[in-house]
């Protein structure tokens, strides 16, 4: 079965013990990888570890928060390559997995190439398209992305997608779940399980990382332009509903409960 890593701050035992009792009552086997706490990096190592110039220009500035989170993502490719892993899933320590989370895995370990370089992510996504679905088990499909693709809680990686993200993320520059970003610099390819069979518990809702995150989305919002605004709304509300959508033949999933 393809084993997992999981992201944990050494002193949030309580988190850690919690996921670790999903992964051991699933037979899943596992490591925890001590996650990069951004807010007690210093200033010299923020410095070597983060390109705030090129996060300005193709991303937005990174909260400490946001680049504690990117660098142990990168910091479990570099370990999963260590390992001389294969595949691996990556997960969150507030990630709630469904109990055929082993399945998905062991349908994907036959369905995945290690040396293509692959994302899959087995948390809720919004919107895909039904060009290019392939059947995964009997109840799944994978499906290609659509639209801007965020979080990061539970995701399997191959050894190809592991080596492309350690050369092309350092230093740091954007949020370790901006998969669209990676796909449209040739990175990855991300794909998504349908239906999703990992979700967030209860305390995602108490992450500081996300407020961090939606108090720099609105800063990077104000900032924005009435022309801005109007070119997208009049391409998402007319433009893109009547000529675009029918062809790409976006779907959407049904959001979490």
């Amino acid at each position: 079965m393809i084993g997992a890593y999981v992201i944990n701050l050494e002193t949030a035992q309580a988190r850690r013990e919690r996921i670790a009792g999903q992964l051991t009552r699933l037979g899943v086997p596992f490591q925890v990888f001590a996650a990069v706490n951004g807010r007690a990096l210093a200033e010299d190592e923020v410095a070597r570890r983060y390109d705030a110039q090129a996060a300005s220009t193709s991303y937005r500035p990174m909260s400490r928060g946001e680049i504690g989170c990117a660098l142990s993502h990168l910091g479990v490719y570099r370990k999963m390559l260590e390992d001389g892993a294969s595949l691996a899933l990556v997960l969150e320590d507030d990630a709630l997995l469904g109990d055929d989370v082993p399945a998905v895995l062991e349908a994907l370990a036959s369905e995945l190439d290690p040396d293509r370089p692959d994302v899959v992510l087995l948390s809720h996504v919004d919107k895909f398209t039904r060009w290019g679905i392939r059947p995964l088990g009997q109840r799944r499909k994978l499906v290609r992305r659509y639209g801007e693709w965020w979080r990061a809680h539970g995701y399997v990686v191959t050894r190809a997608a592991a080596e492309r993200l350690v050369a092309g993320l350092q230093p740091t520059w954007c949020a370790a779940d901006y998969w669209s970003a990676f796909e449209r610099r040739g990175l990855v390819s991300v794909r998504a399980v349908v239906p999703y069979c990992i979700g967030l518990t209860e305390l995602a809702e108490a992450s500081s990382l996300e407020t961090h995150r939606a108090d720099l989305d609105a800063t990077d919002k104000a900032r924005r332009s009435v022309g801005y605004y109007l070119r997208r709304y009049v391409y998402q509300r007319f433009l893109f509903q009547v000529f675009v959508r029918p062809f790409l033949r976006v779907a959407r999933q049904k959001r979490p409960g």
